[in-house]
């Protein structure tokens, strides 16, 4: 989520403020009720929150943690090309996972399998290989909940027919950034590392080991849609793709108009590293 918590804010405002992010995603009070709790629930255990007096009561207070030092930032600033091209780099997942895992190991295994098959090798068949790739990231992304929450309250003031399109933009945006990563997968090893479920919400966790000997986290965050579980958002070293997307469409809509963000996304103008 894009809240900002290193300020001080009273408990309410910090609800409001998760509420107006998360209410793009569903348009049921309950799920909506859980929702919230799950992102606060997950706020609060990447935080560090202390309490102190104030003169009209006591002020939660919260400070995002510094959980990596300058030493590891150049790696931090690459996660755009291995954001989703990671996906393909988890060889195995604990047998003990929950179906978030499981589904999210099959569609991985589908991605590895695709890229070693020797009939779709070169660059005569890229548009074969490519195409399903794109398959297989399709069955897995839930691209219009991921547009929804990058576009934030702005989602809720557009016309079907431009959430729609925004939507094909979007997607297209992330096919644009990614589907050529998905093929420079060059051995990365990558750990299962924990997996937490709170009824339609999940979220897989995974550690990244380079050749180079650097260790990162690579997160998925997923949602139940019937009974198969969609990735809404990943997240590397607590640097959120979602919210990475959002903060440039923010800042476009800032100085311009819904019209220019989408003629920028058009001219592929924006970039899952920001702008």
């Amino acid at each position: 989520m894009g809240i900002q918590v290193s300020r001080d804010i009273t408990l309410g405002d910090l609800v409001a403020a998760v509420t107006e992010e998360a209410t793009p995603l569903t348009r049921n009070k309950r799920k909506l009720d859980r929702l919230v709790f799950y992102i606060l629930q997950d706020l609060f255990r990447r935080c560090r929150v202390r309490f102190k007096n104030h003169r009209n009561g006591v002020i939660p207070t919260a400070k995002l943690k510094q959980r990596r030092r300058k030493k590891n930032l150049p790696m931090a600033r690459k996660w755009p090309g291995l954001a989703v091209g990671l996906l393909v780099c988890m060889s195995t997942v604990a047998a003990s996972a929950g179906a978030p895992g499981d589904q999210l190991k099959q569609s991985i295994e589908q991605i590895q399998k695709i890229l070693a098959d020797s009939s779709l090798k070169g660059e005569a068949k890229a548009a074969q290989r490519r195409s399903q790739l794109k398959d297989a990231v399709h069955k897995r992304f839930d691209f219009e909940a991921m547009a929804a929450r990058s576009l934030g309250a702005q989602w809720q003031k557009r016309t079907d027919a431009e959430k729609k399109k925004f939507v094909q933009l979007f997607t297209e945006l992330l096919e644009s950034a990614y589907l050529g990563r998905l093929e420079e997968y060059d051995g990365e090893k990558v750990r299962f590392v924990g997996e937490r479920q709170d009824k339609d919400f999940a979220e897989v966790n995974t550690k990244v080991l380079t050749k180079k000997g650097e260790e990162f986290s690579l997160d998925y965050r997923l949602a139940s849609r019937n009974g198969d579980w969609k990735v809404t958002d990943v997240i590397i070293e607590q640097i959120s793709l979602v919210n990475n997307y959002r903060s440039q469409f923010s800042r476009v809509l800032a100085r311009s108009s819904f019209e220019e963000l989408v003629q920028a996304m058009k001219e592929k103008k924006l970039s899952a590293g920001g702008a």
